[in-house]
């Protein structure tokens, strides 16, 4: 049997950054799953996901948490400005969850409360107690140390993994346009008992303080973030639409795998569908239907939000972007992407902002 935590120590015993892909294989993905995680793990490659924070929580009824995390935790984190989500893993007991003015969630043990855009909102084993904001709670404790966090006098009610990951705004649009504002998921399934150890073995480094356990902490946040949109994805009605039904589509899933392993290439509509297996009207009359744009439109997003990623983070000249992104003319880059990205190329790279620049 595959032995996930097993795995994952290993690789960092070794040094090597764990693969987001190795371990959800490892948590036992359904039938055509493995070309949706290709995509959903390339894709948060170069969203670059990072800041993270996760330490272990215990709470004492009764309790209630009103978080703000685009003010007072991005500030903690040093991440103003950038996009962060909020996760919570209910090891024991469970929890309320309310984001106003929707109706409360209750997450029970063994399922996670995702926060993914920012939003405010109220965790507690009763939201009818007046709320606690999150940075009082912390107690002037950095959130980079933080390791344990024990909220109450009484018996501890609750037990949970929280945490907290941040991207670039630019980060993919159509990823976080699927995404409710707030949402549950089961992590601890029957067809999936290799995870659990992975929880274990998170709630322990979330309380390490040993060299490289921060690393870890990155690492392991990853991968939860990356199984609870797995299983999410899993929990989509099958004539959905959005980019994560997408990936569970059987045209529109293989078309996105093929745009996503070789972006660089000189992609039509005919070359698209023909690699696809279909037709040219199917795939683009089901990708519009599916994703709400036609197949190009979505490839030139990608390509752009792969050319930011390597401007910002190498010393390539703009014209080796340009071709590593499949563009032959760097002119013809340099106008693309400043229609997306609201700048020029080299603009970007020196880290110039524009405030009403849409996300990708």
């Amino acid at each position: 049997m595959f032995d996930l935590a097993a795995t994952f120590r290993r690789d960092a015993a070794a040094g090597n950054a764990p693969d987001s892909r190795i371990y959800a294989q490892g948590a036992a993905i359904g039938s055509g799953g493995r070309l949706a995680m290709d995509v959903l793990s390339e894709v948060l490659k170069a969203v670059r996901l990072n800041g993270a924070v996760l330490f272990r929580g215990e709470f004492s009824t009764p309790w209630c948490i009103s978080a703000r995390p685009e003010t007072a935790i991005a500030a903690q984190l040093s991440s103003p400005g950038l996009h962060l989500i909020s996760f919570h893993v209910v090891l024991d007991g469970h929890f309320w969850a309310r984001l106003p003015p929707e109706q409360a969630l209750c997450v029970q043990a063994g399922e996670v409360l995702v926060v993914p855009h920012g939003d405010a909102y109220l965790i507690g084993d009763t939201l009818q107690a007046t709320p606690v904001p999150a940075a009082e709670m912390f107690g002037g404790t950095p959130l980079s140390e933080m390791r344990s966090l024990r909220w109450g006098r009484g018996d501890v009610s609750t037990r949970a993994l929280c945490g907290y990951l941040s991207c670039e705004r630019d980060a993919f649009a159509p990823l976080f346009a699927a995404l409710p504002r707030l949402f549950k998921v089961q992590l601890r399934q029957t067809d999936a008992p290799a995870l659990d150890p992975l929880l274990a073995y998170a709630e322990q480094e979330a309380l390490s303080p040993r060299p490289g356990a921060a690393g870890l902490r990155l690492r392991m946040a990853e991968l939860m973030f990356v199984e609870t949109l797995r299983r999410h994805m899993e929990s989509l009605p099958e004539a959905g639409s959005g980019w994560l039904a997408g990936l569970r589509d059987p045209l529109v899933g293989r078309a996105l795998a093929l745009l996503h392993e070789t972006p660089q290439r000189c992609w039509t509509v005919d070359a698209l569908a023909h690699a696809a297996a279909t037709s040219r009207s199917r795939l683009a009359a089901r990708f519009k239907e599916v994703l709400g744009e036609p197949p190009m439109q979505y490839l030139a997003r990608w390509r752009m939000l792969l050319a930011a990623r390597r401007l910002r983070e190498g010393r390539e000249s703009i014209a080796t972007v340009a071709e590593a992104v499949g563009y032959d003319s760097p002119s013809a880059f340099q106008r693309g992407f400043a229609r997306h990205m609201g700048m020029t190329p080299a603009q970007w790279r020196r880290g110039d902002t524009e405030a009403g620049r849409e996300p990708l």
